[in-house]
């Protein structure tokens, strides 16, 4: 039976790990993002891989891509949310307020676009699984990256709630919460401020994408995924959130 996986964020790093992944193991894959040529790099050789682009903060598009692929593909059987986007500034106190907008246009109410379009056609078949990528900067918050941070804080809140009313249905929800991921993404946030990320690198993204594939895997795997060094960071800030603010002060200064 072919299933179909729609991934966003798919034109690089993660999310086209995912849709790879996905279209290797048979599904078919649409694969959605706002850089085409991305999008064409990630379906290369792939005739499974289909490639939609779109503005995720767009509520109109958002729906307009989902009922093009349900009516080219068919049901919907997974949705994995990965678009997200980051701005890295010294203080929020003088961080262009429209750049902190667009963070939780993109990575919050992208969210709730993609939820909304796709998930009440799962709770109507009792079926479907739901990923969407928050951040351990949701949980474990630093200087610099205040306004990435809120609007992971977000994601995390939505899911959470969400999660309650999806409870008793047939639709899986799971939360990936990574550390820093070397990706475009982190490339990106360096190339704006390298200061804010403490001088230290990030986890490979296939090793996050493992640890993903092996919680789908797992039919009781808790709602939040804390890969790699997540989880110990994540634990930090729950039971010692004194010693996680030492920490992060004593680690990153951020510089204009």
């Amino acid at each position: 039976m072919n299933r179909t996986a729609l991934v966003t964020g798919a034109a690089s790093g993660m999310g086209r790990i995912v849709a790879q992944r996905l279209a290797a193991a048979g599904w078919h894959v649409a694969a959605v993002d706002l850089n085409g040529d991305g999008l064409a790099d990630t379906a290369r050789r792939s005739p499974n891989t289909h490639t939609y682009t779109c503005d995720v903060s767009d509520p109109a598009q958002v729906r307009a891509v989902v009922d093009k692929v349900r009516s080219e593909r068919g049901t919907i059987d997974r949705l994995v949310h990965a678009a997200g986007m980051c701005h890295a500034h010294a203080s929020v106190l003088d961080q262009d307020v429209a750049q902190i907008r667009k963070m939780m246009d993109v990575n919050y109410i992208g969210t709730v676009n993609l939820c909304q379009a796709v998930i009440p056609a799962m709770k109507q078949a009792d079926a479907g699984t739901v990923v969407l990528f928050a951040s351990l900067a949701g949980w474990l918050p630093s200087p610099g990256l205040t306004g990435y941070t809120a609007s992971k804080h977000a994601v995390i809140g939505f899911a959470d709630s969400l999660s309650y009313e999806l409870h008793d249905t047939g639709v899986r929800l799971l939360v990936l919460c990574p550390p820093m991921v070397e990706t475009p993404f982190l490339d990106a946030v360096r190339a704006e401020n390298a200061s804010v990320l403490g001088g230290t690198g990030g986890a490979s993204p296939e090793s996050i994408i493992d640890a993903l594939e092996k919680a789908l895997a797992k039919p009781k795997t808790p709602l939040y995924v804390f890969p790699g060094q997540a989880r110990p960071a994540y634990y930090m800030r729950r039971f010692l959130p004194g010693v996680a603010r030492a920490i992060i002060r004593r680690s990153i200064h951020p510089t204009e």
